[in-house]
């Protein structure tokens, strides 16, 4: 038994020392493509090394997600000592502990050729570990498992033994071919190996879906852009909420860079030079350069949208926004006059309908209510009209001379309608102006019917101060029922508020019942004590349930509070 191991034994070190002395041509030439990859930490110290291996000529490589998570930077070393930076993550799966990423290069690289087609189980296959020099080591060993990954990619189980230092080294087909990425038995077992389908780490992308999720989040490293020009502008404006300034403009540069014949990155770029001036420059003149930097983006944008009327209507809208948050701003060509002479030379280039929306909205800035309102008007009676142009007629409208009232109001029903079954706070907005005006012309009905439709819209989030007004509304609609339900909903949600007891004994007053507006009062006064019009309040219910002394002594304590109705009811009642 002794001998027959002592045999088996030769006969492995013949087979390995025969493996390296017929090691296949283009091992020396695989071996080039095989790097080193070192991640660092926030900390900038170094965090994991491992193996990883180019798949183009253009720097893109494949490794393990694992040693990118939690990285801010990355490098990767070839044969010869050469270290290069790692430029962005082009795609990345968690769960199968892939990404994709590119390398910064001056000039090619080798790269390994991935296989064209699945390699069938029993074929040979060869591990090949990154090595200093052209001497390493390669392994060999069958197929012996061919699973599904993703169709049409494939997971491998083969014969070969892997420790650590070989994980994510490339496997190879005997022609050369890369066709997977060396990874571990799940179980701990040394003496087999498994290899995810490098066609499926190849086609690993980010999409505007994917920007926000953890498994890119997770790495500090710049993520690259989608190809397709509609995801990387969502992407972009994405990005926008979750950046300083000095980072979003890094950001928009580089998006600039990808896409250079693109108006869009340039526009996003000039709202960022205008906006965020301040916290880009040191200095007044500094900022007064942004705003420069700011109108030639625009221009430039222009050149590729191809419409001068855009580039005047756009540079119109940055001056009027930037002049109208700003009023410190003493420059010339940013001021809402500046703005509104661009615009008048956008519209007699292009007499758009957005262009008048502009218009109106200048306008009503510089308080000419008659010209805003017809600016409005003529976006409203196109197809451009939206519910912010009809809501805003209204409010021009009100502001005119003679105005008539139901006018106002069929405005904002327009305006209302345009916002459709959208539940939000746009369509509240204008529901609640109505109210308004409903309740100015005593249409109280009307008014809780309006108040009944802002609660659907917003989705019953509402407060306490929601169902206090509502509660008014169906006070002098005589719903009385109702009034006294919206009262304790207030209540409810806000029980330190003494006005609300307060309106709650009125209306228990005017349902004649006397005993629950006395509670309702007791508690008010007992957050209020100096609350004049609860102790007058106090004296009535008692006068009404003919406890004279109780009344006249709330009705006292209400004129020594102040109140000024209660000496004529003292005077009525306390003879």
């Amino acid at each position: 038994m002794k001998r027959i191991l002592i045999f088996i034994l030769l006969c492995c070190q013949c087979v390995l020392a025969v493996a390296q002395k017929d090691a296949p041509k283009w091992k020396e030439k695989a071996l080039k493509a095989i790097v080193s990859v070192t991640t660092y930490g926030k900390d900038g110290n170094q965090q994991a090394t491992g193996t990883g291996f180019f798949i183009s000529e253009t720097g893109e490589a494949v490794s393990s997600y694992t040693l990118f998570k939690g990285a801010i930077k990355a490098t990767v070393t070839d044969m010869e000592g050469k270290a290069m930076v790692v430029e962005s993550i082009l795609g990345a799966d968690e769960m199968y502990d892939v990404v994709r990423f590119k390398v910064a290069l001056s000039k090619k690289v080798a790269a390994l050729t991935i296989a064209s087609l699945p390699v069938a189980n029993g074929t040979p296959a060869y591990l090949l570990p990154f090595a200093k020099d052209k001497n390493g080591k390669i392994y060999s060993g069958n197929i012996t498992e061919v699973s599904k990954l993703k169709d049409p990619f494939k997971y491998y189980k083969l014969a070969i033994p892997l420790n650590v230092n070989q994980l994510n080294s490339p496997l190879l087909t005997a022609d050369g071919q890369v066709f997977g990425l060396a990874q571990a038995d799940a179980s701990g077992k040394t003496d087999i190996c498994y290899a995810l389908s490098v066609g499926y780490a190849s086609s690993l992308t980010i999409g505007s879906a994917d920007y926000l999720s953890s498994v890119y989040t997770n790495i500090g490293i710049k993520k690259a852009w989608p190809k397709d020009f509609d995801q990387a502008n969502v992407v972009l404006y994405l990005m926008g909420n979750m950046q300083d300034a000095k980072t979003r403009l890094i950001t928009v540069n580089d998006f600039i860079a990808t896409f250079p014949e693109h108006s869009e990155g340039y526009l996003n770029r000039s709202n960022l030079y205008a906006y965020n001036r301040k916290e880009l420059a040191s200095s007044q003149t500094e900022q007064d350069q942004y705003l420069n930097m700011a109108l030639e983006d625009i221009k430039t944008a222009a050149k590729y949208s191809g419409k001068k009327g855009d580039m005047l209507y756009n540079q119109a809208k940055l001056i009027y926004a930037v002049a109208s948050s700003d009023t410190t701003l003493n420059n010339p060509a940013w001021t809402i006059d500046a703005a509104m002479d661009m615009l008048q030379k956008a519209i007699k280039e292009d007499n758009r309908v957005e262009y008048h929306q502009l218009e109106g909205d200048i306008y009503f800035s510089k308080r000419e209510f008659q010209q805003a309102y017809d600016a409005y008007m003529l976006v409203n009676n196109s197809e451009g009209a939206i519910p912010s142009t009809y809501f805003y007629a209204a409010k021009a409208l009100e502001n005119i001379t003679g105005f008539n009232i139901g006018d106002v109001i069929t405005l904002l029903d327009k305006a209302i309608d345009k916002c459709g079954n959208e539940m939000g706070s746009e369509a509240g907005a204008y529901i609640l102006e109505r109210i308004n005006w409903k309740l100015r012309l005593q249409q109280y009905p009307e008014a809780v019917a309006d108040y009944n439709l802002y609660y659907t819209k917003v989705g019953g989030q509402v407060n306490s101060n929601f169902y206090y007004l509502r509660e008014q509304a169906k006070y002098h609609a005589n719903d009385l029922e109702g009034s006294l339900k919206d009262i304790r909903s207030a209540i409810m949600l806000s029980p330190e508020n003494p006005d609300y007891y307060a309106e709650e004994a009125s209306v228990c007053v005017r349902m004649q019942k006397y005993t629950d507006a006395l509670s309702s009062l007791d508690k008010a006064i007992e957050i209020a004590p100096n609350f004049a019009a609860c102790h007058r309040l106090r004296g009535v219910c008692f006068v009404r349930l003919g406890k004279k002394k109780e009344a006249c002594e709330a009705l006292n304590k209400a004129k020594a509070l102040g109140d000024p109705v209660a000496d004529k009811l003292i005077k009525e009642n306390c003879k």
